[in-house]
């Protein structure tokens, strides 16, 4: 064998192309769960969660998932306050994607679970603002039974998908702009947006699909190596034409969110709703969204994957 034909595989083979896209960072600042007792920087009002947005849209955080607090840090489900806090975000971040979650939407706290019909006042009055108010926001395909749960002795619900109700909330969601970005917990989550949306045209493309683990019932994180093999193999069961998120929480947060980078994910949510530690292996607290943000923004950069506008997300999703 010749030196050139041995030198051949290391110095003339392909490009790789899993990581040639840019990345799109989604900042997450409060939700609705982790609260002060837990990380005393947690940020809970309309004008705390529009600083912290503000402070990574500097870093490169062009898209944002939002809830709102009132002082004592239980759910503000108005949809004056979301405006209140997006007002103030504009006038920082004119182009930035706005992401409210419908999770917030009033619910009848005698009930466990809400429908199209409980989310559709809400989604309105926002979009009676304007278009910006509301570009897309988080469905939760997973059938698991509705629960209560208390934040700060408060009750919060946690969320049904049926059949019949995801298909209503998807169709009236496209219907009035607003991309729908499913939060796939687990495996069943995948299967039900290809039984239950893909496969009787409801869904449009592209299918943005969010693969989430370490928190609100999701997927594990751990231990080592698993909780990487599951972020592999609900990747693979991804259908064509997706645009792959990855929201990952609690305490492993950040390897696995550096995993998904060099594993061609296009949208990064990171934040301290989903967690509320830097490392996995050290105390540190997460004191702002911005410090999460840079870390991924630098982390990607040096993999070699730019950061997406504003503009170039919303052409990725579809999202005029």
């Amino acid at each position: 064998m010749s030196q050139v034909e041995w030198r051949w595989p290391v110095h003339l083979e392909p490009k790789n192309l899993t990581m040639d896209k840019k990345l799109c960072i989604v900042v997450c600042p409060t939700g609705a769960l982790i609260t002060r007792k837990q990380n005393p920087y947690q940020p809970y009002t309309p004008e705390e969660v529009a600083k912290e947005v503000i402070e990574a849209y500097k870093e490169g955080a062009y898209m944002a998932h939002l809830h709102i607090r009132n002082e004592k840090g239980l759910p503000n489900y108005t949809p004056e306050a979301m405006k209140k806090t997006l007002d103030i975000i504009f006038e920082k971040c004119p182009d930035i994607i706005a992401a409210p979650s419908i999770s917030a939407a009033p619910k009848d706290p005698s009930q466990g679970l809400y429908e199209v019909e409980t989310i559709k006042p809400w989604v309105e009055k926002l979009l009676e603002y304007g278009s910006k108010y509301m570009e897309s926001t988080v469905v939760t395909p997973i059938s698991y039974v509705s629960q209560r749960a208390t934040v700060l002795g408060a009750p919060i619900f946690v969320r049904r998908a049926t059949e019949s109700n995801l298909k209503a909330e998807v169709e009236y969601l496209q219907s009035r702009g607003v991309k729908p970005e499913f939060m796939a917990h687990n495996f069943e989550a995948i299967e039900n947006i290809k039984e239950w949306l893909i496969k009787l045209g409801v869904l449009k493309e592209p299918y943005f699909i969010t693969l989430s683990q370490g928190m609100h019932h999701s997927a594990p994180t751990g231990p080592d190596p698993w909780g990487i093999l599951y972020l592999i193999t609900m990747k693979q069961m991804l259908p064509e034409n997706t645009i792959v998120g990855v929201s990952i929480g609690g305490r492993n947060w950040l390897p696995i969110t550096t995993l998904a980078i060099m594993l061609g994910a296009v949208f990064i949510r990171v934040g301290k709703e989903d967690t509320m530690w830097l490392y996995p292996h050290k105390d540190s607290i997460m004191k702002t969204n911005a410090e999460a943000v840079k870390k991924i923004v630098t982390i990607a950069k040096e993999l070699g994957r730019d950061i997406a506008t504003p503009d170039e997300a919303r052409k990725m999703l579809g999202i005029k």
